[in-house]
């Protein structure tokens, strides 16, 4: 192989990775924000029920 095809197949292979490695990161970000959000609305749902009740 001459030298133009090897560093092509070494950029598909880097940005293959690159975009595994974002998807991790945003993937992982959506579902903290997501978490977070469920665990702000079950604790607003909790004092709301506690204060009704007292």
């Amino acid at each position: 192989m001459n030298q133009y095809t090897q560093t092509k197949k070494a950029r598909r292979i880097t940005s293959a990775i690159y975009l595994l490695i974002l998807s991790f990161i945003v993937g992982g970000t959506y579902l903290s924000e997501q978490q977070k959000q469920a665990a702000k609305n079950t604790a607003q749902n909790t004092s709301v029920s506690v204060n009704s009740a007292q």
